[in-house]
C-alpha cells in the first residue's frame, strides 16, 4: 500500500526508530524534521503516515492478524502439513548459510528479506506473521536438535517483532530465558534465547 504523502504530514520511520514531520518532498526522497530539529532525508517507502495517535492506532491493530484466526489456522493439520512441506522445500539447502549452528549455538536470521525474497507488496502485518511463523518453527527445531541456545536477528525497526518474541517465549517457552544477544556482535537488534 502506498501512501500519498504531503509537506506538513507527520510520520514514523518503518525501519528505524522514531519519526517526525515532512519539510519537503523530491525524488522518492522526504526531508523529515525529527524532534531535534533537523531535516534528514528519507526515503518514500521507509515512512509510515500518522496523523493522529488513534490513526496509529487503528493502523497497528488493523494489520496484526487476530489471535484466534491464527491459531485456528497453526492448528489445522492439512495447513500445517502444507506449511511443513513448503519450509522444507524453502531451506532444504538455505540452512548453512541463513541458520548457522556454531557449536550448541543456532543463529537464525529474521529479516523478511531472508525469509520471503518476493515482499514487495506485503503489508506489515504479513510480514510480521511470516516472521514469528519462522521463529516458531525454529524453536521447534533448536529443541528438536537439542540446541542450547538459539539467536534471533530481529533488528532493530520499531521493536515490534521484538517484543512479540519476547511475548512468545514468556507465555509458550516459561523455561527459556530471553535477553538482549551480545551488543558488540549484533547491536540492538537480536534476542537470544537459553533453556
Amino acid at each position: 500500500m502506498t501512501e500519498n504523502f504531503k509537506v506538513g504530514q507527520t510520520v514514523r520511520f518503518l525501519n528505524d526508530p522514531g519519526g517526525g514531520t515532512i519539510t519537503a518532498i523530491e525524488d522518492g526522497q522526504a526531508m523529515v524534521e525529527d524532534e531535534s530539529g533537523f531535516s534528514f532525508p528519507h526515503p518514500l517507502s521507509e515512512l509510515v503516515l500518522v496523523d493522529t495517535k488513534n490513526r496509529e492506532s487503528y493502523q497497528y491493530n488493523f494489520t496484526h492478524e487476530d489471535v484466534e484466526e491464527r491459531m485456528q489456522r497453526n492448528s489445522n493439520q492439512r495447513v500445517l502439513n502444507k506449511i511443513n512441506k513448503d519450509f522444507k522445500i524453502l531451506y532444504k539447502n538455505e540452512l548453512a548459510s541463513s541458520e548457522k549452528k556454531r557449536g550448541e549455538t543456532m543463529e537464525v536470521d529474521l529479516h523478511i528479506h531472508h525469509l520471503q525474497p518476493k515482499h514487495q507488496g506485503m503489508t506489515n502485518g504479513e510480514i510480521i506473521v511470516i516472521q514469528l511463523e519462522h521463529f516458531e518453527r525454529m524453536m521447534r527445531v533448536a529443541m528438536k536438535d537439542k540446541l542450547r541456545k538459539i539467536v534471533f536477528i530481529h533488528g532493530v525497526g520499531q521493536g515490534v517483532l521484538k517484543a512479540e518474541i519476547r511475548r512468545l517465549i514468556k507465555e509458550y517457552y516459561p523455561h527459556c530465558n530471553a535477553r538482549d544477544a551480545a551488543w558488540h556482535q549484533y547491536g540492538q537488534g537480536a534476542t537470544i534465547v537459553e533453556w
